[in-house]
């Protein structure tokens, strides 16, 4: 169905007004026309050969089977992502992240054999300059345990195994931290430090058996400095937490430097893993890496230990990275 654009008539086909143009032009169809033939039923059509129609039908099987595949692959995702935790971070299911009772002995009866010296050697404070001296053993105590964590952070860094006496669980934790340094952070409290206040129990009745006969800043001194360098796997985990999951205290003695921060920390994250061992304040680690990669504290001791004992450390050496940290508790799982 034709007819001519009438003046001042728009069409489809040609925008312009009829009375704007100079020539006239030839006949066109009506928008309402032009639709009408775009949605007539297939019947209307003109029938196509069967090779085309036979080529239109596999289109369409194809098209129907991707679009199925895309559906059931769409519902899988989603299906995963409902199961999966709302964190980038996971932790092995094979992880322990719970205290056990055995970590509470450990810890609480450590602690308490250190209460006691403490106790005992503030008790005999009566003077000025007895409390002069006690907080001197204090400060004293604060800067050791930076220096001896600085230690023995590099000690189980860079030598023995899992099978090492005593220490081995610790050397493996460690080794198994610089793999997946999050799950420290997912651990609760006695299950995180044990392994440092174990070896150091009988270390604590030592100093408690020996203190009636050490003098009072001694006894302070002994109880503080291991104690902290016991809290500093604590502080080592408040290390690797973002300051929104920091208690206000701890966020605010990190900014003041009294405890080793995030940022302080995380420079020692990085393969091979040869520096800023200190985990108490950090105070040590600038004076401990001084000299750089050659000449610095700790490599001069590890060609020490090289010469009297041929073994090189592993911050020479490209990272092992199948290390495994034993559970040492019933088996459980936990996503952050």
């Amino acid at each position: 169905m034709q007819s001519r654009c009438l003046p001042g008539q728009r069409c489809i086909s040609h925008p312009t007004p009829v009375a704007a143009r100079q020539t006239p032009l030839p006949s066109c169809t009506p928008r309402r026309t032009r639709l009408t033939e775009l949605t007539t039923s297939s019947a209307a059509r003109p029938k196509v050969a069967p090779e085309e129609s036979e080529v239109v039908e596999r289109l369409e099987r194809s098209l129907h089977l991707a679009s199925s595949e895309a559906q059931q692959s769409f519902q899988h995702s989603a299906t995963a992502s409902a199961s999966r935790p709302s964190s980038k971070r996971l932790v092995d299911e094979a992880e322990v992240l719970h205290s056990t009772f055995k970590h509470r002995v450990w810890v609480y009866g450590a602690t308490a054999l250190f209460s006691a010296t403490l106790l005992k050697g503030l008790s005999e404070v009566h003077t000025w300059q007895g409390a002069v001296n006690s907080a001197a053993a204090v400060l004293a105590a604060y800067f050791v345990s930076d220096f001896l964590t600085g230690i023995y952070h590099w000690s189980v860094d860079n030598y023995g195994d899992g099978s090492t006496p005593v220490v081995g669980s610790q050397i493996a934790a460690f080794q198994g931290h610089h793999q997946k340094p999050w799950t420290i952070t997912e651990r609760e409290f006695c299950n995180n430090v044990h392994k440092v206040f174990m070896p150091a129990a009988p270390f604590a009745a030592l100093c408690l058996l020996a203190s009636p006969w050490t003098p009072a800043p001694v006894d302070v001194f002994l109880s503080v400095a291991t104690f902290l360098t016991c809290m500093s796997q604590q502080f080592h985990a408040w290390a690797h937490m973002k300051k929104s999951e920091l208690p206000a205290v701890v966020d605010r003695l990190q900014d003041a430097g009294i405890l080793v921060s995030r940022k302080v920390h995380g420079a020692h994250h990085k393969a091979p893993f040869e520096g800023n061992y200190c985990i108490v304040s950090g105070f040590w680690n600038p004076f401990l890496d001084a000299g750089g990669a050659d000449s610095s504290f700790f490599r001069r001791l590890e060609r020490f230990v090289l010469a009297r004992t041929g073994v090189e450390p592993r911050c020479w050496h490209e990272p092992d990275y199948s290390w495994q940290e034993a559970p040492d508790a019933p088996v459980q799982g936990k996503a952050v």
